[in-house]
């Protein structure tokens, strides 16, 4: 798994998330650092869930040319890179690592999957994430490329890569970037009630402002239409989607559910 070869990096540089600490030790018993850990891992894959949705929104609203899921992914990739934060890439570290722990877990069941609904990373776009982080940034991201095992030349390809589709991604949406001197759009965050058994979930969005982060950060940067909602909301499974109908990006909890399970059965195999 890639966190394991990453944390070091990031000691002391993440701000800690905001842990419901009462809730989650009396619900799952763990350490202060387990929660801590644990947390970070659903808030971290919270916020990428939601800006790969946007993907799709920008597909949606912009009339872009994004390629599936694959094109979606980029455009959480690419806006978490630019400009990197050491928050941005622990995201982007969960992101990928969500892949690896679900494997794992579905080997663990003899094949039965675990479901993430159907926006869910394959081994294959977990690679992909991966060579991004490293075009980006080789000499940062080392670590990363070394716990992959990625070829030299393959680190190559990488770099150039990225430099040629962040430069055709930062072009693309050039005409939809927000001009400094321009209004924010306004963005509305709905945090829908949980039922019983999502309320860990529910709390931890909301106590880390998970909505919000991903609502300001699009308001930032583009130019939305009026009207855009970035909601919560128990779905009956789990997934994050783009809402054209009603102009929504939703999160469920029940996807934060699953990404809870995943961290919580790794630390308990350590």
């Amino acid at each position: 798994m890639l966190r394991a070869a990453f944390t070091a990096l990031l000691l002391g540089t993440v701000p800690a998330a905001a842990v419901p600490v009462d809730a989650l030790s009396e619900s799952r018993r763990m350490t202060q650092a387990e929660m801590a850990e644990t947390v970070d891992f659903m808030v971290g894959n919270a916020v990428f869930a939601l800006l790969q949705a946007a993907g799709h929104m920008a597909a949606d609203v912009f009339r872009l040319p994004v390629d599936g899921e694959r094109g979606a992914d980029d455009f959480a990739t690419f806006t978490l890179l630019e400009p990197r934060s050491a928050a941005g890439d622990q995201t982007l570290v969960n992101a990928i690592d969500t892949w690896y722990l679900s494997d794992r877990l579905t080997a663990s069941n003899d094949g039965s999957s675990v479901p993430i609904g159907p926006h869910a990373l394959d081994l294959t776009r977990a690679n992909a994430i991966t060579c991004r982080m490293v075009g980006a940034d080789p000499q940062g991201f080392s670590d990363i490329a070394d716990a992959v095992a990625l070829a030299p030349a393959a680190r190559d390809r990488c770099v150039a890569d990225y430099a040629r589709d962040r430069a055709a991604f930062d072009a693309i949406l050039a005409p939809f970037r927000r001009p400094a001197a321009a209004a924010k759009s306004a963005v509305r965050t709905v945090y829908d009630p949980a039922p019983d058994d999502l309320e860990l979930e529910a709390t931890v969005l909301s106590d880390n402002r998970v909505l919000e982060e991903v609502g300001d950060r699009l308001a930032d940067h583009y130019l939305l239409p009026d009207g855009v909602t970035v909601r919560a909301a128990p779905c009956g499974s789990p997934t994050a989607e783009w809402k054209a109908g009603e102009k929504e990006l939703v999160l469920c909890y029940e996807l934060s559910a699953i990404h809870a399970a995943l961290i919580i059965d790794d630390i308990r195999q350590r």
